[in-house]
């Protein structure tokens, strides 16, 4: 790798989305590579398509019981949500304005971000034990 010295080969952590493991930069620097999982985003896609279908149905239904909820609404609104959520860049950006905001309690430790190596579906952090 042109960026990384050497990645552990078992992850560290993982969630729905993705995976992290521990690695280390040329310059020695130990480091969290958060990593998306392949296809994330075309079953998140997938999803929301179902999603939108039932929500028509349902609204329609719930129309009938005289209540007024948007579930279109509703969903469309969960799927830019999602879609800010798989874009690490976004994450990055917010753990900088989580930084800005709360970085002066000696309390709160926020790890480094590694932009110059992050990407929309790789995160490269600070390593913190």
């Amino acid at each position: 790798s042109e960026v990384f010295e050497k990645v552990e080969p078992n992850p560290v952590a993982a969630a729905s989305i993705g995976q992290v493991y521990k690695g280390y930069l040329k310059s020695g620097e130990a480091v969290a590579i958060k990593v998306q999982r392949p296809e994330c985003e075309k079953i998140i896609a997938l999803d929301i398509y179902i999603l939108r279908q039932l929500s028509g149905t349902l609204s329609q239904m719930i129309s009938l019981l005289r209540r007024d909820i948007d579930l279109r609404s509703v969903v469309e609104e969960f799927g830019k949500l999602i879609y800010e959520e798989i874009d690490y860049l976004q994450e990055a950006r917010n753990a900088e304005r989580f930084a800005e905001l709360y970085g002066g309690d000696p309390n709160v430790y926020v790890p480094r971000i590694y932009w110059r190596f992050s990407r929309r579906k790789l995160l490269v952090m600070e390593w913190v034990e």
